[in-house]
């Protein structure tokens, strides 16, 4: 039951890792460099955690999972509302229409919605009361 949500993370982690050494939107910022290499970095380090958390079944990552997911959404619309799309657009180095561009943002928030929801209904999976992951 859990096996496919340890998919989507580890698939969230690489397409954040195929990010290094390009420009990081972060709440409405773009961060380059050594800062959007930290940012990376910290991404992939919690992603790792959340996923052995997940095989491990431990209920501090459920409530983790549904914090990381509320701060990912937020961070999408905020850099929605807060960047220039026409900016964001030239940083990813595709030509893409300004409305795909919402769309997609639009998606994503609903998708990690539905992802807390999800989260939520099947917390009794989530079963060892450890918050050791070893």
């Amino acid at each position: 039951m859990l096996v496919p949500l340890v998919g989507v993370y580890l698939f969230s982690m690489l397409i954040v890792l195929s990010d290094l050494g390009e420009p990081f939107p972060f709440m409405g910022e773009f961060y380059s460099d050594e800062a959007s290499e930290s940012l990376i970095f910290a991404n992939s380090v919690i992603s790792l955690y959340l996923i052995f958390g997940i095989l491990k079944r431990q209920q501090l990552t459920l409530w983790l999972l549904i914090i990381y997911n509320f701060i990912d959404s937020f961070n999408g619309i905020t850099n929605l509302f807060l960047l220039p799309v026409q900016q964001i657009i030239t940083a990813s180095g595709e030509i893409v229409p300004d409305y795909h561009y919402r769309l997609n943002a639009f998606c994503v928030f609903v998708l990690f919605l539905m992802l807390n929801v999800f989260l939520y209904i099947n917390r009794r999976h989530f079963d060892n009361k450890s918050i050791y992951l070893w």
